[in-house]
């Protein structure tokens, strides 16, 4: 059977929110983050399309995921933004892949394969300035990069960080973030003063585009914004949710008034009225905390979530409206009152794990 529940990728929206994100960087390039498949937009497609707009290189998480887009045609740098295993470290050389690491394990197993089949390897190194995932802590990265450049066959590409709370506005928010920055600029002071130059700066993921420009460096990282969702309502970069999240009616039920609607009785009809079962539910990535707590469009209109959602359908309210099978259903996506945003406030989570939850059976279309 035909899966009507689609996730609709708008590539020109990708393409117009890379151009009004370069608006503010003045020449500072423009990492397009692509793990987690895209965010839950398909890896494969969004990164192309990335190399077509313009990006000047992509991040992913895991070899793996820089495998498959570099088979798959990219051929711009691909940075690995987490640390991989030192088994790794061959298919890190082999596909031309840009590490980031926090330590010096994998060094000599780059340099024996690099002394085995020729080549160089750039690296970056992470500098942990407070967010304690990843990362040289500041005092160890000197050590770090001069046993980089020990070896003849590495150099070092750049050196980056991370924030823990630049998407914040708190008071003790701020400092923090500052605090950050000022440890990164003490690392970057420190490498130079011992002839150490560093080409290839970057710190600012989405959140710190907006509220902290000091932190461009020579790079930002786009992840959240670049598929729609600044992490403030007050942005200075207009960018549109480039996917919608849609299905079709594929049953339409008369409910007398008393009857109960899905599983555990949760709701109960006060009229008579009629529902519209739709094909989508808690496996395609619809949280169940949005049971009677959620609306879906229908031909220009909204209307109501009745009961909890199930494994794979949602029941909608649709009154006497003349709503039939196959009518089209936006679950969310381009829309002020139904997007990822507006989904994660409901259930108290962010855009990026409402996104990246839609589940596999939901075909990507790319338009």
């Amino acid at each position: 059977m035909l899966n009507f529940t689609v996730a609709e990728v708008n590539l020109s929206n990708l393409e117009n929110n890379m151009k009004n994100i370069r608006t503010l960087l003045n020449g500072v390039k423009l990492l397009n983050i692509v793990k987690a498949d895209a965010y839950g937009h398909g890896i494969v497609a969004i990164s192309n399309a990335s190399e077509r707009f313009g990006a000047d290189a992509l991040g992913v998480a895991t070899v793996e995921e820089a495998i498959k887009i570099r088979e798959n045609g990219v051929s711009i740098p691909i940075i690995v933004l987490f640390q991989h295993y030192k088994k790794d470290s061959d298919l890190v050389c082999r596909y031309n892949l840009t590490p980031i690491i926090s330590n010096d394990e994998c060094l000599p197993y780059y340099n024996d394969y690099l002394n085995k089949y020729g080549g160089k390897l750039g690296l970056y190194i992470k500098v942990d300035t407070g967010l304690n995932r990843m990362g040289a802590k500041p005092e160890d990265v000197l050590d770090l990069a001069k046993k980089v450049l020990s070896y003849n066959n590495l150099s070092i590409e750049g050196i980056n960080t991370h924030y823990a709370g630049a998407d914040m506005t708190e008071d003790h928010a701020k400092e923090f973030t500052r605090n950050q920055i000022n440890i990164f600029n003490e690392v970057l002071s420190n490498l130079k003063a011992n002839n150490i130059n560093i080409n290839n700066a970057h710190t600012a993921n989405s959140a710190a585009l907006i509220s902290y420009k000091d932190t461009y460096f020579d790079m930002i990282r786009a992840g959240i914004i670049l598929y729609g969702y600044p992490y403030s309502d007050v942005s200075s970069i207009e960018v549109k949710p480039i996917l919608n999240l849609k299905s079709r009616v594929i049953l339409v039920r008369n409910i007398k008034k008393g009857e109960s609607i899905s599983y555990g009785m949760t709701w109960t009809a006060n009229k008579d009225t009629k529902v519209a079962v739709v094909p989508v539910g808690y496996a395609d990535g619809i949280s169940r905390k949005l049971s009677n707590n959620w609306e879906v469009k229908i031909n220009g209109k909204y209307y109501p979530l009745r009961g909890k959602i199930c494994m794979d359908s949602i029941i909608i309210d649709v009154g006497n409206d003349n709503i039939k099978s196959e009518d089209e259903v936006l679950i969310f996506g381009d829309d002020e009152r139904l997007n990822a945003k507006t989904m994660a406030d409901k259930v108290g989570t962010i855009s990026h794990e409402v996104l990246v939850n839609i589940g596999y059976r939901v075909k990507r279309l790319y338009i």
